[in-house]
């Protein structure tokens, strides 16, 4: 069998893009669908994705990356390890009683939800909810763009004389 030059050639654009991806690869960053994932979600992937899918049924904001979910429960991956690790099997086990599939899995967001509502009281849940609360909504690279809040006013002498209700929230 022959191939042509122009099939046999790897021109140097094409090699530049891949070795770039491999370099990317290499380096402890992916690029996925919802940008790049810190290098412990690279690690453990299922961890990283139970947690993902799990914050955002909780604050489901679909303009937001996978990395402002991801990053503020890297400190929970260090310091409470086995109560993470324990929640979400133990979701993964009611997802499967209930629907034959790992949470995950489970396409309809009013399945996902209602397992959530199960486990709400529970520390896992609490853990997880309120270290992604501060970690979304007390990020400044958030708030203007997706939030439409432009910040603390005190350094300008408070709201009351800088238009106090010009804050345009299209989300609530």
């Amino acid at each position: 069998m022959t191939t042509s030059p122009k099939t046999a050639l790897l021109s140097r654009r094409r090699f530049l893009s891949l070795s770039g991806q491999s370099a990317l690869l290499a380096g402890g960053l992916a690029l996925g669908a919802g940008g790049l994932w810190p290098r412990w979600a690279l690690a453990e992937p299922d961890l990283a994705a139970g947690l993902l899918r799990m914050g955002r049924d909780i604050y489901p904001h679909e303009a937001i990356a996978d990395r402002y979910y991801l990053a503020p429960l890297e400190p929970l991956l260090e310091s409470d390890r086995a109560l993470i690790a324990d929640g979400l099997a133990d979701l993964d086990r009611r997802a499967r009683q209930a629907h034959g599939k790992r949470y995950g899995d489970l396409e309809r967001e009013d399945d996902r939800v209602a397992l959530l509502r199960e486990i709400e009281d529970g520390d896992f849940f609490q853990t997880v909810r309120n270290t992604l609360v501060v970690g979304l909504y007390d990020n400044p690279e958030l708030w203007q763009p997706h939030f439409g809040y432009e910040g603390a006013s005190w350094q300008q002498g408070g709201y009351l004389h800088r238009g106090f209700n010009d804050l345009v929230i299209d989300w609530l």
